[in-house]
């Protein structure tokens, strides 16, 4: 099973890129293959990459690199967090007029004349 040290994410661009027909019609090997090699396959959607197998070790390895790396937020106990709330309420102050951002206005609609209703001529 690879470890942090010896990942290898190295693609053989002779036999690691395929399309996807190939991928459909041939999955098995292409499983073997990347077993056997330890090294990423990439499937492509009309030229371009759209997918990977990787060997489950190698999948395996990445996700526990990626668990490390996360480091949950620090959390504050409440009186903390509320003390905390208060000191930055103290310093909050109402935008002035001047500083505050301008308001979007919308022009008022224009009313549209009634058409008079057309008059009869008496010869």
């Amino acid at each position: 099973m690879p470890t942090r040290t010896n990942l290898n994410l190295n693609v053989d661009l002779q036999r690691g890129v395929v399309p996807i027909s190939k991928a459909a019609s041939s999955l098995a090997a292409l499983i073997k293959r990347a077993n056997a090699t330890s090294q990423p396959v990439i499937v492509t959607q009309k030229g371009y990459p759209t997918g990977v197998l990787l060997p489950i070790g190698l999948f395996s390895a990445l996700k526990d690199l990626v668990d490390d790396q996360g480091e949950p937020e620090p959390t504050f106990e409440p009186e903390t967090a509320d003390e905390i709330g208060d000191a930055l309420g103290a310093y909050e102050l109402r935008p002035d007029a001047e500083d505050a951002a301008p308001q979007e206005t919308t022009a008022p609609k224009q009313r549209r004349r009634k058409r008079a209703e057309p008059t009869e001529v008496v010869a």
